[in-house]
């Protein structure tokens, strides 16, 4: 099974979470089928993000945020620090709120059929030795020529790099995680020799 059939589509999408509807989560979609970045933007408030993702045919979502019910400080964002990526403990102060919204996403988004994994995104680049997301793109083969990079918010890039592991994930050709007994957190394999 390829991953185009695998998938009604191949849309995967990536969303950097905000802790407050107040401030931007960036949200990317990738299509699989045509190897290209085809949007990135700003979405507010839970419905919103709930209707972009269904509208725009999503079938797996990686997230940066941690996806526990509780905030509570995880063996896999230990393991993760240990191994050099600066993930923030859930307990911290605005992650609590980052958390509780995650985990609501999260249960409403796969109650619609959308696959959820999770992510962080500055890890991602220091995983995979790419300098910065255009990098990234370009030595994964997507396509982006629709999109300005040096228009985009910090949001929509990390939103672009959490669709690329969406991407990956999907397709199985660049995925890499670091996996404990309480967690999963998505990122990609070294692309290219330092």
């Amino acid at each position: 099974m390829t991953c185009t059939e695998k998938f009604i589509d191949g849309i995967v999408g990536g969303l950097d979470l905000a802790a407050s509807s107040k401030r931007c989560s960036g949200f990317a979609v990738i299509n699989i089928n045509t190897m290209t970045l085809e949007a990135t933007k700003c979405l507010y408030d839970d419905p919103d993000i709930v209707r972009e993702v269904v509208e725009s045919r999503v079938k797996i979502l990686s997230v940066d945020a941690p996806l526990i019910e509780v905030p509570v400080y995880r063996a896999v964002d230990k393991l993760s620090r240990i191994r050099g990526y600066s993930v923030l403990p859930p307990t911290l102060g605005p992650m609590r709120k980052l958390v509780e919204r995650a985990w609501r996403l999260k249960n409403t988004l796969e109650a619609l059929g959308v696959e959820i994994i999770e992510t962080h995104p500055r890890s991602v680049l220091k995983s995979s030795r790419a300098k910065n997301i255009r990098e990234l793109l370009d030595i994964i083969g997507l396509k982006y020529s629709n999109i300005s990079i040096e228009k985009l918010n910090r949001d929509q890039i990390d939103s672009i790099i959490a669709a690329i592991v969406a991407y990956c994930y999907s397709t199985k050709h660049c995925i890499d995680r670091v996996e404990a007994e309480d967690g999963l957190i998505y990122l990609i394999k070294p692309i290219k020799n330092v």
